[in-house]
């Protein structure tokens, strides 16, 4: 299995469960429904492998399993925690002969650390600053993803906005470094929202409210300015990329960029959206937004089809993970 796949919880999930389905989508209009899983995911590895986390005591918060489907089978691993000491997962490599993660000292917030682990044993990649942790905020992606082929991992340290650190590595070297100065990050200079091309060594992230593009060969360069983007996401095919913009009144907007053929920013949707995924070449999955008491609220989800603007209701509920399409969020 090579299609379009996405994590999802429908409609029809039990109540207050966290239910979800991986569903195939080599026939867009049609999606399959491949297997089931009674909590989430941490991670999509490929359409034939995810990432899940052990349930429920304190011990199992260090394991996790690649799980290949369909033929449910488990390769369980656990990362490090010497007494006093916590890890994180970041990724497991599409190869799937490399874990990526962090350690830190749970007590002081120091000795944090990023390792890159293989059968060849554990080597520490970068060292982050000192932070004990944090309550999360909106502007939150995940912290880190691999590209597609395994070249080049990149990991997004967030404890709080002022001392955020992208790291882009290429094997054991460092080949983007973005480090807060001293003083910390200015308001709104950090960087944050990254995502990958699925069919390249193309990072796009936030920083400066711009959004810029990486690559190994041109390097770091300005790509959208004055863009204060979140949620981007990027098509199966590489060819298309959106994200949301948030307007005056609290509310987002979702904007479509052609990729392929080097278009502009254009707005998409009736009205204000928000949390935009691809979930596969064509279909894009967001939710409508409208103002509510407590502030914005997210209200009906809809698939936007990329091919002839229309919108229509969805099934899904939320997305927890897309594969080969990107998100800075799973």
């Amino acid at each position: 299995m090579s299609d379009p796949v996405a994590v999802v919880q429908l409609h029809t999930a039990p109540a207050g469960s966290a239910e979800a389905v991986l569903r195939d989508y080599a026939n867009a209009l049609s999606p399959k429904t491949v297997c089931l899983f009674k909590g989430g995911v941490a991670q999509l590895i490929d359409a034939r492998h995810v990432v899940v986390s052990a349930c429920c005591d304190p011990e199992s918060a260090y394991a996790a399993a690649v799980v290949d489907i369909p033929e449910v089978r488990y390769h369980w691993f656990q990362l490090p925690h010497p007494p006093g000491f916590g890890a994180e997962l970041v990724a497991v490599s599409p190869g799937l002969d490399e874990i990526a993660w962090l350690s830190n000292d749970d007590t002081t917030g120091t000795n944090r650390k990023v390792h890159l682990t293989t059968k060849s044993g554990d080597q520490v990649v970068a060292t982050l600053r000192t932070a004990l942790g944090r309550c999360g905020s909106p502007d939150d992606s995940k912290n880190g993803a691999y590209t597609h082929s395994g070249s080049h991992l990149y990991v997004l340290d967030q404890p709080i906005p002022s001392s955020n650190i992208l790291i882009v590595l290429q094997g054991n070297q460092q080949v983007l470094s973005l480090v807060p100065p001293s003083a910390g990050w200015p308001q709104g200079a950090q960087p944050a929202m990254a995502v990958w091309s699925p069919t390249s060594q193309l990072l796009f992230y936030r920083q400066q409210a711009d959004v810029w593009r990486w690559t190994p060969a041109g390097g770091a360069q300005r790509y959208l300015s004055g863009v204060n983007w979140s949620s981007p996401t990027i098509s199966a095919d590489g060819s298309h990329l959106a994200y949301s913009v948030l307007r005056s009144d609290g509310l987002h907007d979702v904007y479509l960029v052609d990729l392929a053929h080097g278009g502009s920013p254009t707005r998409i949707g009736k009205g204000a959206r928000t949390v935009p995924v691809f979930l596969n070449s064509t279909q894009l999955w967001y939710k409508t937004e409208g103002p509510s008491i407590c502030g914005p609220g997210s209200n009906q989800p809809l698939i936007y089809d990329i091919t002839d603007g229309s919108e229509s209701g969805s099934v899904i509920d939320q997305v927890q993970a897309v594969w080969p399409a990107t998100s800075s969020h799973f």
